[in-house]
């Protein structure tokens, strides 16, 4: 059926940028459980709407993204959700081997959120540089409940026949040798696939899809086309390929330093209070609020939102500063986390 729907070309396509925006949001994902991981394409497929449900039996996680600038459309990634209690361990200091959470709470959902949200920026940000057009996507969302029932209704919204299917191999060091799913609606993932092939390979496709039919040429038109392939051919030169190694540790710093020029935003927090509708209209110049926090008391540090640290307010010259006292665990991070997003 893949063949039949989608060219052998078209599929390459699809794997290729699967492999480099996914390689990407590998990287994203190595910075935040510590090791090394590599996420690969290594099968494209043509599922019918009814068969896509069985491709995926493990109790899994949906991550549904949508686009909104640049491309239109939407897909959904599946993950097994043992893969995903063990990046929530490793999230929070562990091994990805020992003290597993059972369950997925509220929190352990906070947390994977965030890494898939952060994977799927990553992606798209490789995906507009591969495609040479700006892309933006909604925050992605992370469905853990009832996520078989959200599946079939998301399936039945699509009004689509046919899927595209990107089967991902997830390595992550020694912890996980897993797999991961994509599913695309096939109109989307042709309107990805029409941004890279020219307009003269879409033709041919299309006539392939038609069973060989051939369009009647002038004879100027056959000879031209003869006088190209004789000067191919002319300039066909035999290649030389480069020896490839296996990427190590180096190599992965290397992936890792392309997010070091990124800014995040930084912001320390004196204090917080709550306030009545009425003591806020009250409140005019000279007003004193007093905050929730000790004088002398830490005060709080957030990089993108996300409790990072503690420190002591600094004066430097004229200009305020933090000295860093506190570098918060990873189980308070995921909890901040969590009450950023209530």
């Amino acid at each position: 059926m893949s063949e039949e729907i989608l060219s052998a070309q078209e599929r390459d396509v699809i794997g290729e940028l699967g492999n480099i925006s996914m390689g990407s949001a590998a990287t994203a994902l190595s910075g935040l459980l510590g090791k090394r991981v590599e996420i690969t394409v290594p099968e494209v497929e043509v599922a019918a709407k009814e068969k896509v449900p069985e491709l995926f039996p493990e109790r899994h996680l949906l991550v549904r993204v949508v686009y909104q600038e640049g491309l239109r459309g939407e897909n959904l990634l599946f993950v097994k959700e043992e893969d995903a209690r063990v990046m929530v361990n490793l999230m929070m200091g562990g091994d990805g081997k020992e003290g597993l959470p059972e369950v997925l709470g509220e929190i352990e959902v906070s947390a994977i959120s965030e890494a898939m949200n952060q994977m799927m920026g990553s992606a798209c940000t490789a995906m507009s540089d591969f495609l040479g057009r700006r892309i933006n996507i909604s925050p992605p969302e992370t469905i853990w409940q009832d996520a078989e029932a959200a599946e079939r209704t998301w399936l039945e919204a699509q009004k689509e026949p046919f899927f595209v299917v990107v089967h991902f191999r997830l390595s992550v060091e020694d912890v996980i040798d897993s797999t991961m799913l994509q599913i695309v609606p096939l109109s989307f993932a042709r309107e990805i696939v029409a941004v890279l092939l020219p307009e003269e390979e879409a033709k041919e496709e299309v006539l392939a899809g038609m069973g060989g039919a051939k369009v009647q040429e002038g004879p100027s038109e056959e000879r031209g086309k003869r006088e190209e392939k004789e000067k191919a051919k002319v300039k066909a030169q035999p290649v030389e390929f480069v020896e490839f190694k296996k990427r190590g540790e180096s190599q992965e710093r290397a992936n890792l330093e392309l997010l070091f020029d990124v800014t995040l935003p930084l912001v320390v927090e004196l204090g917080r209070t709550r306030l009545s509708v009425r003591e806020i209209l009250d409140l005019g110049p000279g007003s004193i609020i007093e905050l929730d926090k000790l004088a002398g008391e830490p005060v709080d540090l957030y990089v993108n939102d996300v409790l990072f640290a503690r420190g002591e307010v600094v004066v430097i010259e004229e200009n305020f500063g933090i000295r860093i006292t506190e570098i918060v665990s990873p189980e308070e991070r995921m909890r901040s986390i969590r009450e950023t997003r209530i």
